[in-house]
């Protein structure tokens, strides 16, 4: 015994010490966090924001969302080169937001991104952020209005 210390002791105490030791390495040895600068990889997410923003409208057209029921503005990331592009959306009843959430998450899912919803109920309102790499790039905001008509049915309403 060295010191009122037993040797399977000391033995333990020096492994905990090599895998403390190992799993340090490990960290810094992971390329991936030093390779790229922020600024950088943003340059990167540029390109991307802009696809996703017009996968968006592609969407949008699907869900046959007439252009007069949109409202469009950008809104600068703090801390970054990235603006978040927020929509306020008039829908009529037949479009189900949860449909419409689940389509942009597809969309988003390709770009490595996802779509998070959620609903306020005291606005009648669901809210959608497409988030991309720790950034919302777009946020949209559905609103449910029963006033709503499309063109082609207010032109068969002007004809009879």
């Amino acid at each position: 015994m060295i010191l009122g210390l037993d040797k399977s002791i000391i033995f333990r105490f020096f492994f905990i010490l090599v895998l403390v030791g190992a799993a340090i390495g490990l960290f810094l040895a992971n390329p991936s966090q030093w390779t790229k600068p922020p600024a950088q990889s943003q340059q990167n997410l540029t390109s991307v924001v802009k696809e996703i923003d017009q996968q968006v409208d592609t969407v949008l057209v699907k869900f046959r969302i007439e252009k007069k029921w949109c409202r469009r503005r950008e809104v600068a990331i703090p801390g970054s080169i990235l603006n978040r592009v927020e929509r306020k959306i008039m829908i009529p009843p037949e479009i189900i937001p949860v449909q419409m959430n689940r389509a942009l998450n597809l969309m988003a899912q390709r770009y490595g991104g996802r779509a998070i919803g959620s609903e306020n109920l005291k606005e009648n309102t669901v809210t959608i952020h497409i988030k991309l790499e720790n950034y919302i790039i777009e946020t949209i905001i559905l609103k449910i209005s029963k006033d709503l008509k499309r063109a082609s049915e207010q032109k068969q309403q002007k004809k009879i």
